[in-house]
């Protein structure tokens, strides 16, 4: 097995932070913020739509966005950027 895979080597890079361009932050940023706004104009929608299925239809896409959301928010928690790295860097 090559060193890099063995189980060990694998377990440490994965407790050192994802480290992403602040450009795919930007983007994952904004996308977060979409799929909000797209949340909230679809909860609007809901209260006028009369049909049960196509409310439980509607209600499972704003879950769905809201849950998309959450997770990005979660995974930007867990990452740094160059630009952090750099500035962490520069003060030692």
């Amino acid at each position: 097995m090559e060193d890099s895979m063995k189980p060990d080597t694998l377990l440490e890079s994965l407790r050192e932070p994802l480290e992403i361009t602040p450009r795919f932050r930007v983007a994952v940023e904004t996308r977060i913020l979409q799929l909000e706004r797209d949340a909230a104009q679809d909860e609007r929608i809901l209260r006028t739509l009369t049909s049960p299925d196509h409310r439980r239809r509607q209600q499972a896409l704003i879950d769905h966005q809201l849950d998309k959301a959450f997770r990005l928010r979660e995974m930007l928690a867990l990452v740094t950027t160059r630009a952090e790295r750099a500035r962490r860097e520069s003060v030692r």
